[in-house]
């Protein structure tokens, strides 16, 4: 029976190494063997475990699993994958590391929060998410501070008239409370009095993408030790995705349905993505920590990169001039005005920062001394100075910065405000004790209870023999206790101050040797070892390492780790407006916080896209492993000895009771030997007789502290054995209450040191890359309103600009490949339309073509192709040509005008050259020509011998702004690019990425060596290629590829897989 149950065990438990709770095993046995009992059950179970057959799981009532089914098992840790107890947070040996013969388990962290189930973009049309209204969010004048005084406002009489009519003791308090706020000095600049309120497009944040670096990393794992060919180990399709996917209708509902949660990658203004997470997503109150890390100055090429792979970029240079329109946008908004836009743009992100974050959270605005005085009073305009935390300087990750005038610049500084400074969420952090740091410890004790000073030890002696000290008050202002007490002989008052502690806790401090006098006054010894860390203050001069560089302006990641270790726990949520290349992002990701960031720039997303799939981690272990990451992470301690622990300790009375009559009994002794055969007098170098003559020979006896450590040469035979006693018993006093003390320490957590579990290895968990969509273009005759310095970046909507735009492409026509040319006889405007803003003739054929122009600084996106359609449906005669023309097109805007097809009717994507939007920013214009054709990406589909299918990129049609030409081909300026190898039709779940630009430090390579050793390199160093690895169809038969080039710009196409 013994061995048919454990075959029929066996035969339950998953052949694929997932586990199965115990109780759920023995219920399955329970249906073949009705009278199965749960001893008969362990017992067959137990000896499997023994035998190696299967191996203990995890979870509340256990589980098993089989035992090495695959050498690179890639799972994510459930939340309810528990030990049956909680661990205990103390001291532990050093974790094995994991051995050459066990298998690694690669893993992420999940978070078991939701998120609202925001639109999928191939899901969005202008039925399903039209333009949204605009939300309107009110300043609040009454919160200004410093640099202008205004003691006359119109609104004091009225109040003061209120408050008085009323009679009524609360309101005229609120109004005297008011009249001091009204009366308080205030920041102002262009722009700020004349406006109370400002307005943001309410839009739908769309994603684009689904990406989780595990479910890449499996197609390239080493093949299974049971055998698998390495055919079937790339097979991806095979494994689950780990995003929700919810039934078409509840996706199509957005925003009614949770999902399970993921990180976010946004790319557009960061002002519209706030206030789409809190009015679609309502989001207020959720975040816990908002770093923001602004444009330091006024110099464009500075703050913008236009490359992926170029970072030495130079001010005022033609060739580094950013072609994204966005970003053209961000830069004119921000410095429009110089310093007075600058304001504008940063209070109203800090406005809505403020809404999102929890009662407890906090916010860090990183800025350089040029305009630290300036951002720090508008940062307290919007969350009150009573709620200013801390001004921490940075060490600048450039370097000391030379001036032509006055002092170096070696510093940024980090602004932190609370929203409730009362209710802020704050971990101590602490840095190992060094040398410069612990300069206060400038006392040295020997062996014999001496004291010294640096000084007076010299720089030749040995310290290490002498243990470091400093001197800590005993006394405070009041109020506290009075009382007479005595230390070595000596009697001290608290004069006219007050004791900290009650007369018990003094004598207990003074038993365990740590009241030591010096001079008139008396002191607490703390020692060095006492503590071996020490807090954190607001200068931080060990920032300036980088580690790889990825982004032009990139912040240190260890300013940001502080601030999120210092605000947040693991689970809690980040938030980043300047995602730059990431680094909040891979911090949060690294500590276990979830994350969102956006930015302007495609390029950034870009990069910080490929640093977070290809990052990898140290697997750091819960603490409950059943509450997930919730429950936070197993921390280092260190002991912390403090002063009101020791006073408190009523252990050393015991000791003190216990051991100090046999060191009495000693010195009796040792005093009875010493006046039989008296020696020459000694001066003791403690106590009330330091200096002083003690004559043996004149009766006098020694006092404990003034047994010298030394037996003297001169002292007769018969003290030796007394002396020996004495010291003896004292030093074995002293050594147990030392220990008691160390016992009762307050252990401190070390919330950057989580313990590491070497036999897991961690990549980045599962997030989404998603976009702000841009507006629906009107129609040139619909009335175009006034853009102000102050308002959103990305999204301009309706643009006077086309009219001019209109005329250039008349004059220039467009361009194609080879200098082939598309020339227009005429254009006229359809005040009827608003979609299609023209309509003219090709000189020579006459043929009709009609004109749909994208956002002045935005992308194009699929609902304007769709809403231009329906409009060139209605027209008679029908149009031969419909050209779209924007300074880039949303890769799905792309791929419905390559996959549209109108019999009689051609769809032509042309892009415009970004010289239309920076003449006044560049020296020169790149090229006469304003508008070129641009093809679709050059994939190729393969079908293999085995019935699987591969893909190979050949390159794309790109914009060369350096040749001013549109150049074919291009697979050198393929930065990234990915397959879905079963395309759904809603957005993309990369299966393979593949980076062809990427050095030998770039790309996959930077995964750490512990990961990479469980990866097949020669199927890894196909992610740098071309072509992909072979893959099986899916159930949507039809497979996506995106390409990405150096500067961001992305083109989809979707190609069915048939045959």
């Amino acid at each position: 029976m013994s061995d048919q149950l454990k075959d029929l065990i066996l035969s339950i438990v998953p052949e694929d190494g997932s586990t199965i709770g115990n109780q759920a095993l023995l219920a399955r046995l329970q249906d073949h063997i009705p009278g199965i009992t749960e001893i008969a059950f362990q017992e067959a179970r137990d000896e499997l475990i023994e035998s190696g057959a299967l191996a203990r799981g995890r979870g509340r009532g256990g589980s098993v699993h089989r035992a090495n089914v695959d050498a690179f098992d890639l799972e994510y840790p459930k939340a309810d994958e528990a030990a049956a107890k909680p661990k205990r947070n103390k001291p532990r040996s050093k974790r094995a590391s994991k051995t050459k013969d066990e298998p690694a388990q690669v893993t992420a962290y999940r978070h078991t929060d939701t998120r609202s189930n925001n639109p999928e973009v191939g899901m969005v049309h202008a039925g399903t998410d039209p333009d949204g209204d605009r939300t309107e969010w009110q300043y609040d004048p009454h919160l200004d501070p410093t640099l202008n005084f205004d003691s006359v406002r119109a609104s004091i009489e009225a109040l003061i008239d209120g408050a008085l009519e009323s009679e009524d003791q609360d309101q005229m308090k609120d109004a005297l409370l008011e009249l001091k706020r009204l009366q308080a000095p205030y920041l102002n600049w262009t722009g700020k009095a004349e406006k109370t309120s400002f307005e943001v497009d309410t839009v739908s944040l769309h994603v684009h993408e689904r990406v989780d670096p595990a479910t890449i990393l499996r197609a390239v794992k080493k093949k299974l030790e049971k055998g698998d060919s390495f055919a079937d180990a790339a097979q991806l399709d095979l494994f689950a995705p780990v995003f929700d996917q919810k039934p078409l209708r509840e996706a199509l509902d957005f925003y009614h349905h949770d999902k399970g949660w993921s990180n976010r990658l946004v790319t557009g203004d960061s002002l519209l993505v706030m206030n789409s997470l809190l009015t679609k997503e309502s989001m207020g109150g959720k975040v816990q920590m908002i770093y923001i890390d602004p444009p330091y100055g006024i110099k464009y090429g500075s703050n913008f990169q236009p490359f992926t792979n170029k970072r030495d970029v130079k001010d005022r240079s033609d060739a580094d001039l950013t072609q994204e329109p966005e970003m053209i946008k961000a830069f004119r908004d921000t410095w429009e005005l110089g310093i007075h836009s600058y304001l504008t743009y940063l209070r109203d992100r800090l406005m809505l920062a403020r809404e999102l974050l929890t009662e407890s959270g906090s916010v860090f605005v990183q800025i350089s001394d040029e305009n630290v005085h300036l951002v720090r009073n508008l940062v307290s305009e919007i969350f009150g100075e009573e709620n200013f935390v801390s001004q921490i300087g940075v060490q600048k990750t450039t370097g000391v910065m030379e001036t032509s005038v006055g002092l170096n610049a070696g510093f940024d500084y980090i602004l932190w405000y609370a929203k409730e400074r009362k209710q802020i969420k704050f971990r101590k952090i602490y840095q190992e004790r060094t040398e410069a740091n612990a300069s206060s410890f400038n006392k040295f004790m020997s062996a014999s209870g001496d004291v010294f000073s640096a000084r007076q030890l010299g720089d030749d002696v040995d310290r290490s023999d002498f243990r470091r000290f400093r001197f800590a008050d005993l006394l405070k202002a009041g109020p506290g206790a009075r009382y007479d007490f005595e230390a070595q002989g000596n009697k001290f008052n608290a004069g006219s101050k007050w004791w900290g502690t009650p007369k018990e806790s003094m004598e207990r401090l003074v038993r365990a040797n740590r009241v030591r006098p010096s001079g008139k006054f008396v002191y607490f010894v703390t020692y060095e070892d006492d503590f071996d860390v020490q807090r954190f203050s607001n200068f931080w001069s060990d920032t300036t390492h980088l580690g790889d560089r990825y982004y032009v302006v990139q912040s240190g990641p260890k300013m940001i780790e502080r601030c999120i270790l210092m605000t947040t726990d693991p689970g809690d949520l980040v938030l980043d407006p300047t995602c730059g290349s990431g680094t909040t992002a891979f911090v949060s990701e690294k500590w276990g916080r979830r994350w969102i960031t956006c930015d302007t720039s495609r390029v950034a997303i870009t990069l910080a896209k490929q640093r977070l799939m290809t990052a990898s981690f140290d697997y750091y272990t819960l603490r409950y492993p059943h509450e997930g990451l919730k429950g936070g992470f197993d921390y280092e301690t260190v002991p912390h000895i403090t002063m009101g622990r020791i006073a408190n300790n009523s252990d050393i009375d015991t000791i003190y009771d216990e051991d100090h009559p046999k060191i009495a009994a000693a010195l009796d002794d040792l005093n009875g030997a010493l006046k039989f055969a008296p020696p020459q007098p000694i001066k003791p170098t403690q106590g009330y007789r330091k200096g002083k003559q003690v004559s043996f020979r004149d009766g006098d006896v020694l006092e404990e502290w003034e047994v010298p450590f030394d037996l003297p040469e001169d002292w007769p035979e018969a003290a030796k054995a007394p002396f020996e006693a004495f010291h003896e018993a004292r030093q074995a006093m002293q050594l147990r209450m030392d220990q008691s003390i160390a016992d009762h320490a307050d252990q401190e957590t070390l919330y950057d040191k989580p313990r590491i579990d070497k036999k897991k290895l961690r990549v980045a968990g599962p997030f989404s890359v998603e976009a702000v969509p841009a507006p629906t273009v009107l129609s040139l005759d619909d009335s175009t309103p006034s853009i102000e310095a102050d308002e959103s970046v990305a999204r301009s909507g309706e643009t006077s600009r086309q009219s001019v735009w209109r005329d250039e492409l008349l004059r220039t026509g467009v361009r194609g490949k080879s200098g082939a040319m598309l020339e227009f006889a005429e254009f006229e405007t359809l005040p009827d339309l608003k979609h299609i803003h023209a309509t003219g003739s090709l000189t020579g054929t006459g043929e009709r073509v009609v004109v749909s122009f994208g956002p002045e600084h935005a992308a194009m996106e699929q609902r304007q192709i769709e809403l231009a359609l329906t409009e060139a449906e209605s027209l008679r005669p029908a149009p031969k040509f419909i050209l779209f023309c924007a300074f880039t097109f949303d890769p799905e805007a792309a791929k419905d005008i390559d996959e549209i097809n109108w019999p009689g009717v051609t769809l032509l994507k042309a892009q415009m050259n970004t010289d239309l939007l920076t003449e006044d920013l560049k020296k020169k214009r790149a090229s006469n020509q304003s508008f070129w054709l641009m093809g679709q990406p050059d994939v190729e589909l393969r079908k293999r011998s085995d019935d699987k299918w591969e893909v190979e990129v050949n390159g794309f049609d790109y914009f060369d702004p350096k040749a001013g030409d549109l150049v074919s081909g291009g697979k050198k300026q393929i930065a990234m690019w990915s397959i879905d190898t079963d395309y759904d039709e809603r957005s993309m779940l990369p299966r393979q990425v593949f980076f062809p630009m990427a050095d030998a430090k770039g790309g996959w390579n930077r995964l750490k060596n512990t990961v990479r050793s469980e990866l097949d390199e020669d199927l890894l160093e196909q992610f740098h290629g071309t072509i992909s690895l072979p893959f099986e169809a899916g159930d949507n038969k039809r497979v996506a590829v995106k390409i990405i080039d150096d500067r961001g710009i992305e083109s989809l196409k979707i190609l069915p897989l048939e045959g």
